[in-house]
């Protein structure tokens, strides 16, 4: 094989390992970005179930946001992971709405019962989900200025 060809191989092989090395490397730095930060936990009557209020910050170009889960109240929430989809989400609507503990809207949670959660926000929020019931609990909305 003449010398340039070989070269050529040479220098289009390395090319191609070095593009392969920095994708992988940009996958590993951005498999986890966003940041989860709990920020309130309310245990139930009984014990057995709890809200927590957390945010994601996934970094300077999203809103900071309010989420709320249920989770069993044994749960050690600051594991990673151990804290499912989120049965309300809402940011503070380009800052429209007051800033709770955390700098994503406020959100106060209170348990009439075992099954039944209220939940109270801003009325200038902006609301991404608010599912009615979430693991058997229901969740009652109230707004607030």
């Amino acid at each position: 094989m003449a010398t340039w060809k070989k070269a050529a191989l040479w220098f289009f092989g390395t090319l191609i390992a070095i593009f392969v090395g920095c994708v992988a490397l940009l996958i590993c730095l951005s498999a986890d970005m966003c940041a989860t930060k709990v920020i309130d936990q309310v245990a139930s009557p009984n014990g057995k179930l709890k809200a927590v209020l957390f945010q994601i910050d996934c970094g300077a170009t999203t809103d900071f946001n309010s989420h709320v889960a249920i989770v069993p109240g044994n749960v050690d929430t600051s594991q990673k992971g151990s804290l499912p989809k989120s049965f309300f989400v809402a940011d503070t609507n380009h800052g429209r709405a007051p800033v709770g503990n955390s700098e994503g809207p406020e959100v106060r949670l209170h348990w009439h019962a075992e099954d039944r959660l209220e939940l109270r926000h801003h009325n200038l929020i902006r609301l991404v989900r608010a599912d009615v019931q979430s693991v058997g609990v229901t969740i009652d909305y109230q707004t607030f200025r």
